[in-house]
């Protein structure tokens, strides 16, 4: 189905962020007989969308692509243009502002998941965020914003594929992080000892990323 850009954004059903300086526009919008999340990096500052949009879109349906049928992980229905990304819309709310799920089960869920897109050689790398972890109408985990996804690497590349698996555990990590916020009862005590005392090398992973965030922001946006 043609999914033109202007046509999709006149059909916007809902404002669901608006873009400015790194943040891109994300809209529900109409797509055929149903709905669509539209996500278009162009919405960003300008300089931001012109050099790092058309990355970041890429990045983020290339794992999308990796990952298609994957419940939990939204499709990927269109490119409407470098910078954009159409995508399944599945009803959900943030971690912290759904109603009343079943944790335990949720958790457990979202484990088996993530265990799904490594096995498809996908991290997501920013699972900690609730904005990005988000509980579905029927109470299911639903993962988004796969633009700081990492992909695994062939097996001529070991250090790549030991970064990978690295980006794994950072994954499993989260989801201890997030289980503290909304159900610590859940948080057994080696996961506790886990959070706790982060690892040097995860520490220097987590910091160079917002070295990098930081500054692209810096360079690319009028605001941080």
């Amino acid at each position: 189905m043609r999914a033109d850009l202007k046509t999709l954004r006149a059909g916007t059903l809902e404002v669901l962020r608006n873009g400015g300086g790194s943040r891109p526009d994300v809209l529900r919008v109409g797509y055929g007989d149903g709905e669509a999340i539209l996500k278009d990096q162009g919405g960003c500052d300008a300089a931001f969308a012109r050099l790092l949009g058309p990355l970041l879109a890429w990045r983020e349906a290339r794992s999308l692509r990796r990952l298609q049928e994957v419940p939990g992980v939204p499709a990927l229905l269109a490119r409407p243009d470098s910078r954009s990304v159409l995508m399944e819309y599945i009803p959900a709310a943030p971690l912290t502002k759904a109603s009343h799920p079943d944790w335990p089960a949720f958790f457990a869920a979202l484990e088996q998941l993530l265990e799904a897109m490594h096995s498809r050689g996908v991290a997501h790398c920013d699972v900690r965020s609730p904005d990005n972890t988000l509980v579905s109408n029927t109470g299911d985990p639903v993962l988004v914003d796969f633009v700081a996804s990492v992909h695994d690497a062939g097996i001529w590349n070991p250090l790549g594929r030991w970064l990978f698996r690295l980006f794994c555990g950072v994954d499993r990590k989260a989801v201890i992080k997030l289980k503290s916020i909304v159900a610590p009862e859940l948080v057994a005590e080696h996961e506790r000892h886990l959070l706790e005392h982060r690892a040097p090398l995860h520490r220097a992973v987590r910091r160079f990323g917002i070295v990098i965030r930081d500054a692209t922001r810096k360079l690319f946006t009028r605001s941080v």
